[in-house]
């Protein structure tokens, strides 16, 4: 985009009536001699009014006469970027570092319009390069820090947020940003550091305040058991208090998946002694004790998946990172192959269906959770969905299958041999099982997730009867408390 100017000639007739007529115009002009410079103080005192189309109008005016200035496109800029037209600031921006590059400052203003349009990769290049100019710039170590949070990149977001507290940046925004990164990295004292600093500033609201209790509930734990944790939430939260149980099922999953195994038992002990039936706290108890686990028991899979199904898609695809229906349908695309009987075993709410549709003809879906299918149902992309336990579904199912996908299932099993039995009893020969898993240095084990882990020579152990290795990838399956879970994805063809 190319901002329009008028043109210089119109600009100096035109001021001269200006004058005769508005002696505020003949007074800026007295002011400052310099007719541009006169323009542009006129620009800005209406910019300070809010008048901004007016503002925009003296501005350009400013410019026809000195288009050479680097002030005043700046002034642009910022017109029209508080005027949210962040096209037009990003060009007048530019305009004004194609005249000086040097100009840390305007870097600035042009990666928060950057940031506006969507364009991270520039705006992060943009706060590189003001920080270049300016190592102290603590508004480009904010955006920055800001980025990396967005992309997940904890580490180098914490750096960048503490480099501009340390050049000087002072406000709530900062501090939760950096609270909430910390807290992501498993450094929860230094998490309960920044949000009580952030709480102590005027615009606070009850979120950042329900946020720190229940931080200071985790950290708590950590240091002091269950019961001092739980009060310390109910002191700081007072009447921003959420529900104890959720609260704690949140700070439960936070201090295993971190790895704070001995407070995470403490935790679990006691949220199971005030529900004594809680089936899922039973098993995920069961999973941080190391114990001598086959597979999740349905009744744990049954009560976990009905009641996150709401939110489940949000928060494996968007929070978690979670891809493997696309990755897996790239890996069966390859074949060339069309399939037209299509299991998909643990279906969930249906994050498959719209990849295996592309290679698929009849689709079948089954689930133990009835939630989970009445997601997929809502989807219209499957000729069957069926709610049932996998294994009992693979024994009495009298059709044959040309493929099985099985995304985010094979975790929730130790011992593959059965299930891979049943699977291929179901599959024509030459047949493909498709699924993912996550890796393990020898057989199997139980993690603190409640989901197993396994080996890929045991995969293999446990398939050689029924399948060869048509394909085989490592990749990342998800994130699990901020960090990326190693997996494998796995195509078995049916001999």
């Amino acid at each position: 985009m190319q901002i329009q100017l008028p043109h210089a000639a119109e600009i100096g007739a035109a001021l001269l009536g200006w004058r005769a007529t508005n002696p505020v115009v003949d007074r800026m002009c007295i002011r400052y001699p310099e007719p541009h410079d006169a323009l542009r103080h006129l620009g800005l005192s209406l910019l300070i009014q809010e008048k901004i189309d007016p503002a925009v109008g003296f501005l350009k005016a400013a410019l026809a006469l000195a288009p050479q200035e680097t002030v005043l496109w700046n002034d642009l800029a910022g017109a029209f970027y508080r005027a949210g037209r962040q096209e037009e600031a990003r060009a007048a921006q530019r305009t004004s570092l194609g005249l000086n590059v040097a100009q840390p400052q305007a870097w600035l203003l042009l990666a928060s319009v950057e940031s506006n349009l969507g364009e991270d990769a520039a705006a992060e290049s943009d706060y590189l390069t003001a920080l270049r100019l300016d190592p102290h710039l603590a508004e480009a170590a904010f955006g920055l820090g800001l980025i990396y949070f967005q992309r997940r990149r904890f580490t180098d977001s914490v750096k960048w947020l503490r480099q501009s507290i340390a050049d000087g940046g002072h406000n709530m925004g900062l501090y939760v940003c950096l609270g909430q990164a910390l807290f992501l990295l498993g450094d929860f004292a230094e998490a309960v550091a920044a949000l009580e600093t952030a709480v102590r500033f005027p615009a606070c609201d009850s979120t950042v305040v329900e946020k720190l209790a229940q931080l200071r509930l985790i950290e708590t734990c950590v240091r002091d058991g269950a019961e001092a944790a739980v009060a310390a939430y109910a002191e700081i939260a007072g009447a921003h208090a959420r529900a104890i149980d959720a609260v704690t099922l949140t700070a439960f999953q936070f201090l295993s998946g971190f790895g704070y195994r001995a407070a995470a038992i403490k935790l679990g002990e006691w949220r199971l002694a005030r529900n004594p039936g809680d089936t899922m706290q039973t098993y995920l108890l069961a999973a941080l004790r190391s114990e001598s686990l086959a597979r999740a028991p349905d009744n744990y899979l049954v009560a976990y998946f009905d009641e996150f199904a709401d939110t489940f898609e949000s928060k494996l695809v968007d929070a978690l990172n979670y891809r493997v229906p696309e990755k897996l349908h790239a890996m069966l695309a390859k074949s060339g192959r069309r399939f037209a009987n299509v299991l998909d075993l643990g279906c969930g709410t249906g994050l498959c269906a719209p990849f295996l549709q592309q290679i698929g003809d009849r689709l079948t879906g089954v689930d133990l959770s009835r939630r989970m299918l009445e997601k997929a149902s809502a989807r219209a992309l499957y000729s069957d969905l069926v709610e049932a336990e996998a294994g009992d579904f693979l024994d009495r199912v009298t059709d044959r299958f040309d493929l099985v996908v099985a995304a985010d299932f094979v975790p929730y099993f130790g011992d593959l041999t059965a299930l891979f039995e049943k699977t291929a009893r179901v599959l024509k020969p030459g047949g493909l099982f498709a699924f993912n898993a996550e890796t393990a240095e020898r057989d199997f084990c139980i993690l603190p997730s409640g989901r197993f882990a396994h080996a890929t020579s045991y995969i293999d152990a446990a398939a050689a009867a029924n399948f060869m290795v048509a394909d085989l990838q490592h990749t990342m399956i998800r994130l699990e408390a901020a960090k990326p879970v190693d997996g494998v994805l796995v195509v078995l063809q049916r001999l």
